[in-house]
């Protein structure tokens, strides 16, 4: 069953075994914002249960608005240290992991954001000033150098679901997270790979859409590669929904056809087995047919995940029978 996700694949100089990535995923589960032994042994049973490549969790960047909550890990010059194991133990399965860099920004509660947020009338989240927004910048960039010197093999900027950095481009402020992108390249150097997470939808609201055509979305996508992303994680809830009229092509194919950048799809993949084994337009033909397409380059996997590390062998074994079917709560507790 989709023999050709797990042949090996070349990308931005990582080798890695195969097309399949772990989706981030908050778990809240680092005491202090510290990853721990506990935290490094669940990476590397998804590692050695089958997936090429890693996404950690949302993982803070050192800034006091970032989140309010302190079992959430952060990455900073003071984690390093902390990190390392949970990089080694992933690596030495065979795979490669990138951080996700995150800083919840309007979700917070206290908050901050590109433009202020009203709830009844009363604004909750104020609008940051030039000195936030340099802060908060500088935040992600040290957050970044700290990445590469703890061993991650590249990061992920999340810029979806109307968190921080995806606030910036919902009010047409693309320039920032560009900007972002271009000091972070200038740090880390042109070889690391830098990926962002980018979304319609956000936790506030399931059908927000910040794009309604695919100009649109090219107006977004291709300064972000210009200034250096490589890889481009198109968030959505559903992998096998048309994201604009007249195509049947997914964020992840649209955004595939408009950057020629390698590109993650995901979004409900396999969350059953009944599902992912079946007919319908969540099938695993479904998934065959929009890969053959060229649709995306890679394919993440979520919840699957938590019930069951070791989902991604069992699907290349055709053992999708032994497969631990549940639908957790991403922060549900599992080894």
């Amino acid at each position: 069953m989709l023999e050709a996700l797990f042949e090996p694949y070349e990308v931005c100089g990582l080798s890695l075994p195969n097309r399949w990535v772990m989706a981030p995923m908050t778990r809240k589960q680092s005491p202090g914002n510290v990853p721990t032994d506990t935290v490094a042994e669940y990476y590397r049973r998804r590692a050695a249960g089958g997936v090429g490549l890693v996404i950690t969790e949302g993982c803070l960047v050192e800034h006091p608005l970032a989140s309010p909550d302190d079992d959430i890990p952060r990455i900073s010059a003071d984690t390093v240290s902390a990190w390392q194991p949970v990089v080694s133990a992933v690596q030495k399965e065979g795979s490669r992991i990138f951080i996700q860099l995150w800083h919840q920004g309007p979700i917070a509660r206290p908050g901050i954001s590109a433009l202020p947020v009203f709830e009844d009338g009363e604004e909750v989240v104020p609008k940051a000033d030039a000195l936030q927004e340099r802060a908060m910048f500088d935040a992600f960039v040290a957050g970044a150098v700290s990445a590469k010197e703890a061993g991650f093999d590249g990061i992920e900027l999340h810029s979806a679901h109307g968190y921080l950095l995806d606030s910036f481009l919902r009010v047409g402020r693309v320039d920032y997270v560009c900007d972002l992108v271009r000091e972070i390249r200038l740090q880390v150097g042109p070889e690391y790979p830098i990926a962002i997470r980018f979304s319609q939808w956000t936790v506030r609201d399931l059908e927000a859409r910040q794009f309604d055509t695919p100009e649109e979305l090219a107006q977004t996508l291709l300064p972000l590669k210009a200034a250096g992303v490589d890889i481009f994680h198109a968030s959505t809830r559903r992998f096998w929904l048309p994201e604009f009229a007249d195509s049947d092509l997914n964020l992840a194919g649209w955004t595939r056809k408009i950057t020629d950048a390698p590109t993650i799809t995901v979004g409900n993949i396999g969350l059953t087995t009944i599902q992912f084994c079946g007919s319908g337009p969540e099938s695993a033909n479904e998934l065959q047919r929009r890969y053959d397409r060229e649709e995306f380059d890679m394919v993440a996997i979520g919840r699957p995940l938590l019930s069951d590390a070791q989902w991604c062998l069992k699907v290349r074994g055709d053992r999708t029978d032994t497969i631990t079917d549940h639908t957790p709560a991403a922060n549900e507790i599992y080894p």
